[in-house]
């Protein structure tokens, strides 16, 4: 397949190490992003709160108009991509990442929290952008285990990023940290910038005047849509159960003094996220069996949905959480391949824009879902979420085809 015809006669395709520094800069940005966002309510009242309350107010407000910035300029970036190169996207995330971590660091009101979050949501997405410039750069029959790579990378930086910045935040206050923390993604640009090869577009071999014409459409299909439902699954359940474990755990141990358990339970679903990624996704969700390995995944996070449901125990509580956590991380690198295997590779940026727009929803969606059950009943919407996924499984086995990631 002469490596997919030298990636549609553009640039040669990624070697392992542009690879694996586009993964490692995802996984270091991740990290310093959540230096400081798990200390957003803490840092509010440092900023003036002047309650609890207060300070997850203005989170909360910071948040929906970041997810509403992202729903609308992700399809956007998703374009311009394509007509003006992924890597150029990735950096354009990656270099405004560390501006809006310097602007959180210089606030003086709780109620501008919604600045660097509004502009995260602007000009941030840096996932979706490293995800796209790595799909249109390795084969296709790499693409599975390329974007395995990029995905552990991600939630190693998301168990070790709380941890450093715990450390900053003892060593400096909550505002020279954020300010620390934001210099690493700009050093990671840097690092991109230098080493990672352009990827072609239609505006690198043609004129622009050309490109307006000539850039062909994008028509998703049918099992487009379906790797972005799933997609869209994964990100929603995700936040939904950890909002939710904080109550969950403060009912089981009978205490509000549960926050080194929920600190514990985050950080060991990292570590077996991580190690999913590496490990699992590629033996159950490899070429071939992708629909049938989803499928799968799903019946196994309904029976962890239902742990937490019935769960009179933290350590049952654990066991559940951790095995929807293990399987919802291992399908995302696959959620990912079934999305690039059905768009062209000149559309793959618009293909992860209009997934990063998804994604934003579903961030919106999993704190909806999270307060509701928490005013009916956990339990019974645990139960509720394990039904659909038993649904979704047959949906997804039913409907979902298997890509051509042969070449020919």
């Amino acid at each position: 397949m002469a490596e997919d015809a030298a990636l549609a006669a553009g640039t040669a395709p990624f070697d392992n190490t542009p690879t694996l520094i586009v993964a490692a800069s995802v996984g270091i940005t991740t990290m310093a992003f959540n230096c400081w966002w798990p200390f957003l309510p803490l840092y509010a009242r440092e900023l003036g709160a002047t309650s609890d309350a207060s300070a997850l107010f203005w989170v909360a407000i910071a948040t929906t108009v970041q997810g509403i910035a992202r729903l609308t300029t992700g399809p956007i970036w998703g374009v311009m991509s394509d007509r003006y190169g992924r890597k150029a996207m990735f950096l354009r995330a990656l270099f405004l990442s560390s501006v809006v971590g310097a602007t959180a660091a210089v606030l003086t009101a709780p109620w501008q929290l919604v600045i660097p979050l509004g502009l995260a949501g602007l000009f941030s997405g840096f996932n979706p952008a490293a995800t796209a410039l790595v799909s249109v750069s390795v084969p296709d029959s790499r693409l599975n285990a390329s974007l395995s790579t990029v995905t552990s990378s991600q939630y190693i930086g998301t168990t070790l990023g709380p941890a450093f910045g715990a450390l900053l935040a003892i060593s400096f206050d909550y505002r020279a940290s954020i300010l620390i923390a934001s210099v690493i993604p700009l050093i990671s640009g840097v690092v991109v910038m230098l080493l990672v090869p352009r990827d072609e577009t239609a505006v690198t071999k043609r004129s622009k005047d050309e490109q307006a014409s000539k850039l062909e459409p994008f028509r998703p299909g049918f099992q487009f849509w379906v790797a972005i439902v799933i997609y869209f699954m994964i990100f929603a359940l995700n936040q939904l159960t950890r909002l939710a474990s904080p109550i969950s755990l403060k009912q089981i141990e009978g205490s509000d003094d549960v926050a080194g358990l929920v600190g514990l339970l985050f950080s060991l679903a990292g570590l077996v996220s991580a190690v999913s990624v590496l490990f699992l996704a590629p033996r159950v969700f490899g070429t071939g069996r992708m629909a049938t390995g989803i499928a799968i995944a799903f019946v196994f996070a309904a029976a962890g949905h239902l742990l937490l449901a019935f769960a009179g125990t933290a350590a049952l509580y654990f066991l559940g959480f951790l095995m929807i956590g293990m399987v919802m991380s291992a399908m995302t690198p696959t959620t990912s391949t079934l999305i690039a295997a059905n768009a062209s590779r000149a559309r793959r940026g618009t293909a992860f824009g209009i997934a990063s727009s998804f994604q934003a929803i579903a961030l919106a969606i999993g704190p909806i879902g999270a307060a509701v059950f928490a005013a009916v009943s956990l339990e019974a919407g645990f139960i509720g979420l394990a039904a659909m996924l038993v649904v979704l499984a047959v949906l997804v086995r039913l409907t979902l085809r298997e890509p051509n990631l042969s070449g020919v």
